[in-house]
């Protein structure tokens, strides 16, 4: 199987019904953008080395699934981002302490989407008799404690989507991609060697203006949870989003369990763009 085939099948799904925000009847997300990468890349065992030992590889997560071992050699990730509309980014960017309903809104539907997605392509590439797995819908996707960094998961859709040439991180944690920041990313994993998308840029953080002065995020948000020392705070940041946007939002549009306010992602240089480059709006 090609690269362009399993692009053609994401960009398709992109496309369907269940991309939407029901209450608005609008599409969640704009059409995505997919990248590649090798099962036996190099940055995969670094991000287990520094995020924690409960850091899934690629041939774990294969191995969960269908109990057997799974040379990496033979793997490839296959990463996805999906950029905010125009209407949720143009909506969130006007508040300054909580989520627009439309981001709100997303943030749970959106997701489900992005997850009931994962599945079919995990179940499409099965059908051709290519094991995958994809680990946000994976029962053992779960969060842990890592002695660096806090909170984190067992596996990363923005590391991979680093991995796979998609974009590099900002001081807010948010993934800058030739689209923005404004991204929402999944990823599966299969048993074919694909060709990698080339990553065009050498430092994890190459897209970000904070080294530059640029202090937007800092400012967008509520929760003080981004400083120019420290990156972004996740335990602050959750904090924030417990005590305040989910109670705000259930309130405010009668919708429970909304977490993510997103405002760092918006009203921001790299919303939309790597900063100083164009972009098409979404």
């Amino acid at each position: 199987m090609k690269r362009e085939t399993i692009e053609a099948w994401i960009l398709k799904a992109a496309e369907g019904a269940e991309n939407r925000i029901p209450v608005f009847e609008e599409p969640a997300f704009g059409a995505p953008i997919v990248g590649f990468g090798r099962g036996d890349d190099p940055l995969l065992a670094e991000f287990r080395r520094d995020i924690g030992p409960f850091y899934r590889l690629p041939g774990d997560w294969l191995a969960l699934k269908y109990g057997r071992d799974f040379d990496p050699k033979a793997l490839s990730l296959i990463s996805w981002g999906f950029p905010q509309t125009g209407h949720s980014r143009e909506t969130n960017a006007a508040e300054t302490l909580y989520p627009s309903h439309r981001w709100a809104l997303n943030r749970t539907y959106g997701e489900a989407f992005q997850r009931a997605m994962a599945r079919r392509l995990e179940d499409w590439l099965d059908g051709q008799g290519i094991p995958a797995v994809a680990p946000m819908a994976h029962p053992d996707f779960r969060w842990e404690k890592s002695s660096r960094y806090g909170l984190a998961s067992n596996w990363s859709e923005r590391h991979t989507a680093y991995l796979c040439g998609l974009g590099t991180f900002g001081l807010c944690d948010g993934l800058i991609s030739p689209l923005g920041k404004a991204m929402r990313y999944g990823s599966a994993i299969a048993a074919l060697r694909l060709e990698p998308t080339p990553r065009p840029y050498t430092r994890y953080n190459e897209y970000c203006l904070a080294d530059r002065g640029c202090d937007a995020c800092i400012r967008r948000c509520p929760a003080g949870a981004i400083t120019r020392e420290g990156g972004h705070d996740k335990e602050k940041c959750r904090a924030y989003q417990e005590n305040f946007v989910v109670p705000y939002c259930a309130t405010a549009y009668g919708f429970d369990g909304t977490y993510g306010c997103g405002l760092c992602q918006t009203g921001v240089p790299c919303e939309r763009r790597i900063p100083g480059r164009a972009a098409e709006d979404t």
